[in-house]
């Protein structure tokens, strides 16, 4: 895993917390748009699912490298 972190399963919690809070704002953002019929909220949609997605992509691929040393 890491070579100089103190707490090896401590690692990766933060990093992972932060995915999953993303991916579950990500499929609730949705209903949102749909409850308030807001288009202020609808114009920013396309910029904060890139955003999520980002955030959890840059999370399983940092994860594989992390695996792969």
């Amino acid at each position: 895993m890491s070579d100089g972190h103190p707490n090896p399963k401590q690692h990766w919690k933060n990093r992972r917390r932060m995915a999953w809070i993303c991916l579950f704002a990500g499929v609730c953002y949705p209903g949102l748009v749909l409850a308030t019929n807001d288009p202020v909220i609808g114009t920013i949609a396309g910029p904060y699912l890139i955003f999520c997605g980002g955030v959890i992509a840059a999370y399983i691929g940092f994860a594989s490298l992390e695996q792969r040393k």
